[in-house]
């Protein structure tokens, strides 16, 4: 348990206050807009003064903006997380359905976001399906006691390496464009991820003596969002939806899981540039952080990062919204 706890850096609450800012999306790579982004970027923590920052997947590529080995991805890697090294903020990351497109596995570009002295981002355990399934733990002022978590997962990219996995025949359709009235285009977690933030969870109940609240972060949305979003009253559902929700085409029952726990309280997701949504489902809050890009997307509305403050005396009362980039530059 203690290996799955350890961090770079212990993360704590100060002044009985946690904050954390969440962006995704940046597409970064040889011949992005740097200049641009990093002043995005900026404008983000200067204006929210995150503890933590958290970067939900397509950090880089596609097109002609791309990675494509571990020297372009450090170079990449030395501008955008400057804003966080220079002022001592640590930082993560999970992969999103872009970053290995172009010939760097993410199990290979793991290390490289781990030589930075503020990232906290872990490779996981080699048994479990993609790279990137950690937990954060939040402990208190002193240090002691875990008051928090934050688990990060692979959502994954394609479906070509699942069929592998699971012996599959290579015809079989995973992802369908059109499933049920919902767009479930994309791989998503695998049951053994699922069993993985189960038993973490049981054992940190272990060792806190009770459940403990968490943040669950990934990149390609669960398909109980998609389905919030066609119940908009029911669910609470505010924020810009640009576009349908594109989310996980194979039901790894992750949420019903997140949900009989009862420790997980939202979920934060990128991937679909056009959205910034939110929607209560179950007693969960889900939630876009809408993208960072400046070539990707042109959409001011949804650019910038989503906030989650957590409040050490009652840590299972969530505040979240959304900053948007143009308001704080």
């Amino acid at each position: 348990m203690q290996d799955i706890l350890k961090t770079k850096i212990k993360l704590k609450f100060r002044n009985g206050k946690f904050r954390i800012l969440c962006v995704s999306d940046i597409h970064g790579g040889a011949g992005y807009d740097e200049e641009h982004t990093l002043a995005f970027l900026r404008s983000l923590i200067g204006s929210t003064n995150p503890d933590l920052v958290l970067m939900l997947g397509d950090i880089a590529g596609p097109g002609v903006i791309h990675i494509e080995n571990t020297s372009q991805l450090k170079e990449m890697l030395d501008g955008l997380t400057s804003p966080m090294e220079e002022k001592g903020i640590p930082w993560a990351h999970v992969y999103g359905n872009h970053d290995d497109n172009f010939g760097v596995p993410n199990s290979e570009a793991q290390p490289v976001y781990e030589s930075y002295a503020h990232c906290v981002s872990k490779a996981g355990p080699e048994a479990l399906p993609g790279t990137g399934n950690y937990v954060l733990p939040i402990y208190d002022e002193t240090g002691k006691a875990i008051k928090f978590a934050v688990y990060c997962l692979d959502s994954h990219r394609g479906d070509d390496e699942f069929k592998t996995r699971y012996s599959l025949p290579p015809d079989t359709r995973i992802v369908l464009p059109e499933r049920g009235g919902i767009d479930s285009g994309e791989r998503g977690v695998d049951f053994a991820q699922v069993r993985f933030y189960a038993e973490t969870s049981d054992k940190l109940k272990e060792l806190a003596g009770k459940r403990v609240p968490a943040l669950m972060v990934m990149h390609v949305p669960l398909q109980e969002f998609a389905f919030a979003a066609k119940n908009p009253a029911e669910c609470n559902f505010t924020g810009e939806m640009g576009e349908e929700i594109s989310c996980q085409g194979l039901n790894a029952g992750l949420f019903r899981a997140c949900v009989e726990n009862g420790d997980v309280k939202a979920m934060c997701f990128g991937h679909d540039h056009e959205n910034t949504c939110s929607a209560d489902y179950c007693g969960i809050n889900l939630a876009y952080d809408g993208y960072l890009s400046c070539h990707a997307s042109h959409n001011e509305k949804t650019r910038g990062g989503r906030v989650y403050e957590i409040e050490e005396s009652t840590p299972d009362k969530i505040r979240t919204y959304f900053v948007r980039a143009e308001n704080v530059k």
